[in-house]
Parts: C-alpha cells; sequence; structure tokens
C-alpha cells in the first residue's frame, strides 16, 4: 500500500452533537484510477489512518458489497474514535484544569492514573459494546471475503 499525503488533517468543527458531520481535507488519489488501495496519515484526533480502496475495473458485485462494507466498517471505527477520543481529551483538560485551579500546578503519574483509571470505568460499557460490534463487523467481511474467494 502507498501513503499519500495530506495537506491539512484538521476537523472543521469540533462540535459533537449526534447529526455532525466530521470532515478532513486530504488530497486522495480517485477509486476509479488507482491500482491498489491506499493508506493515509493518521487523523489527529482518531488516530486510524484513512484507507481509499482501489475499484478494479472487473469488480463482481459481491466484490463490490465487500469493499463498501469495508468502507463502512472504516468509516464507523473512525467516528467512534474520533469521539471518544475528543471526549477523553476534553475530560482530562477539565481534570487538569480542576488540579490547577485548587493550586496544584503539576499533576503526578499517581494523580493522573487516577484521571485514566476514572475515565476507562465510566466508558467500561461503551468498550465492551464497542468490541462486540468490532468483532461482529469483522465476521461480516470475513464472510464477504470467503465468498468472493470461492
Amino acid at each position: 500500500m502507498r501513503l499519500y499525503i495530506s495537506k491539512i488533517n484538521d476537523i472543521r468543527s469540533v462540535s459533537f452533537s449526534a447529526r455532525q458531520t466530521y470532515k478532513s481535507s486530504l488530497e486522495k488519489p480517485d477509486p476509479n484510477l488507482i491500482k491498489c488501495d491506499y493508506v493515509g496519515p493518521p487523523d489527529k484526533v482518531s488516530n486510524i489512518r484513512p484507507y481509499v480502496r482501489c475499484i478494479p475495473p472487473n469488480e463482481t458485485e459481491l466484490e463490490k458489497k465487500l469493499r463498501l462494507k469495508r468502507i463502512e466498517v472504516e468509516e464507523w471505527n473512525h467516528f467512534f474514535w474520533l469521539r471518544h477520543n475528543k471526549r477523553f481529551y476534553d475530560e482530562k483538560q477539565d481534570f487538569v484544569r480542576l488540579h490547577n485551579m485548587a493550586g496544584i500546578q503539576e499533576l503526578s503519574a499517581d494523580k493522573m492514573s487516577e484521571f485514566y483509571k476514572s475515565f476507562l470505568d465510566k466508558n467500561r460499557r461503551l468498550h465492551i459494546l464497542y468490541n462486540f460490534s468490532w468483532y461482529f463487523k469483522n465476521f461480516q467481511m470475513l464472510f464477504l471475503a470467503f465468498r468472493v474467494e470461492i
């Protein structure tokens, strides 16, 4: 896979309302003209590398279904981690700010570990649901890939 160059990879909107769309301005190759899948640099918030999936000239219906499923799962994964990491950074910033207001300028690793544990505990159910969804989506793609290969 080849990397494509990102000119600007910033979130244009930091509002995370339910129907909000997130856009990154990337210089992406045309999927109809490339001969292989391309992988871009990691997104600055989600840390997920975006893919540009090649569209083969003689793509069958089943291959198209698999390609579209991969794109759907990649977008779902990206948006999950975008929202999750945004929430993490916001809560971490609030935690640090509250301690700074209380007169504690430098937080020790032990103090920060309290925040990390609290964040993980608070999001435990969300992470479990994410993992179940992730496994389910991967099995769907594996099943489609198996059907494409036979």
